[in-house]
């Protein structure tokens, strides 16, 4: 099979790589990461799956002809559009996109360039970062995809993910699924940002770590409202789950907020806000980090232009 991984970002790289060995795997990069990656390999440093550097198919622009049999979709989500004539070029009839982009939004950007019929509702659970070009590090440890689509699509991921190292389920609720870890990033990303501090350090104060916890009830309620039927035992389990994990946690978002970045804040914080009002749902702490990372973006965009 012949598998895209958009991008060679740090989670679509580790996991691009655990295809290698099974299928035709080509990656999308671009700057020094796609230079580094054509001098010296793409290198994987991982707690899961050990130490390997890779040989791989790599380019900016696909080349004339080529078309994938699979997307792995997991460029952020303010690249989105410029995905939009890459995929163009290596969209086949039977092409399937497996998005497992942050957030909520995803699936319907891509239904509505290039057909529902194309695109695999997904979310992945890993901890991952591009430490250099040319080098990724997962660090967190058990890896995951989660996806679901059609019958016939769920049996064209399978066929592609069985006998690979990649660790996948195919959920029967997907959409409940995104909310769940929608809730969860919500409060880590969000907060992360909104105070610009570790994670750790934040939950080691009663104040701040109340923020986290009014966060995900915001985002809980939001989720309910539009019928996803969630328990409220998630906020106590995933307050359980960050403080066990606090010395681990790493917010993507706020890695690109200190890199003077822009932010994936319309799919994650933004969509709670966003979607809290039209249900009529009070979400005050999300419309204020929407604000705010609002206000970043539109400053970031001004200096890039």
């Amino acid at each position: 099979m012949k598998v895209l991984i958009m991008a060679a970002g740090s989670v679509g790289s580790y996991f691009g790589s655990l295809l290698l060995n099974n299928h035709e795997v080509s990656f999308v990069a671009r700057g020094n990461h796609l230079e580094a990656i054509k001098q010296n390999g793409l290198k994987i440093i991982s707690k899961s799956t050990g130490n390997k550097t890779f040989k791989i198919n790599v380019f900016e622009k696909p080349p004339k002809n080529y078309q994938a049999d699979l997307v792995l979709f997991s460029i952020k989500s303010y690249q989105n559009e410029s995905s939009i004539p890459i995929i163009e070029k290596v969209l086949s009839q039977t092409t399937q996109i497996l998005s497992i982009q942050n957030g909520i939004g995803s699936q319907e950007f891509l239904s509505n360039h290039f057909g529902v019929n194309h695109v695999i509702p997904g979310a992945t659970y890993i901890d991952a970062t591009k430490i250099s070009p040319g080098v990724i590090k997962e660090f967190g440890g058990n890896p995951k995809i989660v996806f679901g689509g059609t019958s016939k699509q769920n049996e064209l991921v399978n066929s592609i993910f069985q006998n690979t190292e990649i660790n996948f389920e195919i959920s029967n609720n997907i959409q409940e699924n995104l909310w769940k870890k929608l809730i969860y990033i919500s409060a880590l990303s969000g907060i992360s940002c909104l105070l610009q501090q570790e994670f750790k350090l934040i939950l080691s104060e009663q104040k701040s770590k109340k923020l986290v916890s009014s966060v995900l009830q915001e985002s809980l309620s939001v989720a309910n409202a539009m019928d996803m039927n969630i328990s409220s035992e998630i906020v106590k389990n995933i307050m359980g789950e960050f403080e066990k994990n606090s010395s681990n946690l790493i917010s993507s978002m706020y890695e690109d907020l200190k890199s003077n970045n822009l932010t994936e804040i319309e799919v994650i914080n933004g969509a709670v806000s966003k979607l809290g009002k039209q249900m009529k749902v009070k979400t005050p702490i999300n419309d204020i980090i929407t604000t705010c990372l609002q206000l970043h973006n539109q400053k970031i965009s001004i200096i890039k232009r």
